[in-house]
């Protein structure tokens, strides 16, 4: 709920997610004008807009009231239903062609969570699950080698950029994840390269939505990012900064349990 208490930051400070992730939800997982979709974790609605935008009718779970009104103000229309809860809360209706959790599907609980998803996807249908990774080590840049100095003053466990590994590209968790119980089929993953442009006011913004940026102590966390707009502007006021953005999908199996 960190993102809820700044929820604004989170809608300035986020990228969207690239084109081909809705271009690959259309070709493989059926995203078409009147399809029905299940978003979990919807947030602000960087991955609401674009479903509804392939003429989806979209229910939108989002547990952060703050987060769940910026998501209403911005999107509002006749075909996105909005639900203010823990996805293992919700009580939900079921049928739905496709199921997808934007950055989000970390945050529920392994265990149960893929069994009731299935249980909200008619047979047939799809589950996408996708992250942006905010960074790729392997296109290391000088703003990266330089942002692990301030990391290593104020956040000296972390392991530097170049060593570092996402879950996200933890294939075997997520395909085991993903298949548990039989209810979803052999799981597909795609990786997606880009880079986005930050200045110093949208690293900070973008900074500031990560967890272990936020759980800072004040000082520490000012400081944080005031070093990070500082070594965006000694480096010319904007950096390319490398992103991944992973995408697993997988088909809801006919007979399953």
């Amino acid at each position: 709920m960190s993102f809820n208490a700044d929820a604004l930051t989170y809608k300035r400070g986020r990228p969207r997610y690239p084109d081909a992730i809705f271009e690959l939800l259309t070709d493989r997982c059926g995203l078409r004008p009147g399809a029905r979709v299940l978003e979990i974790g919807a947030g602000t609605g960087l991955a609401t807009e674009p479903l509804l935008a392939a003429g989806a009718h979209v229910v939108a779970v989002e547990p952060g009231e703050s987060l769940a009104a910026i998501l209403a103000a911005d999107h509002a229309c006749d075909r996105l239903e909005i639900t203010v809860s823990d996805f293992e809360a919700a009580d939900l209706p079921g049928g739905f062609d496709l199921a997808v959790a934007a950055t989000a599907l970390h945050w529920l609980d392994p265990a149960t969570s893929t069994a009731k998803i299935a249980g909200l996807v008619r047979p047939g249908g799809w589950l996408a699950a996708w992250w942006n990774e905010f960074g790729d080590p392997k296109r290391p840049t000088l703003f990266r080698d330089r942002l692990d100095e301030v990391y290593h003053d104020l956040l000296p466990g972390r392991t530097g950029y170049r060593d570092s590994r996402s879950h996200v590209l933890d294939t075997d968790r997520w395909r085991g994840q993903l298949t548990a119980g039989g209810y979803f089929g052999d799981v597909s993953v795609e990786i997606i390269e880009w880079s986005q442009i930050l200045t110093a006011q949208s690293a900070r913004d973008q900074w500031s939505t990560f967890p272990n940026i936020a759980e800072l102590a004040p000082p520490n966390r000012a400081e944080f990012l005031t070093r990070l707009g500082s070594l965006v502007d000694e480096l010319g006021g904007q950096v390319a900064d490398p992103r991944l953005t992973v995408i697993y999908t997988a088909q809801r199996v006919h007979g399953s349990p």
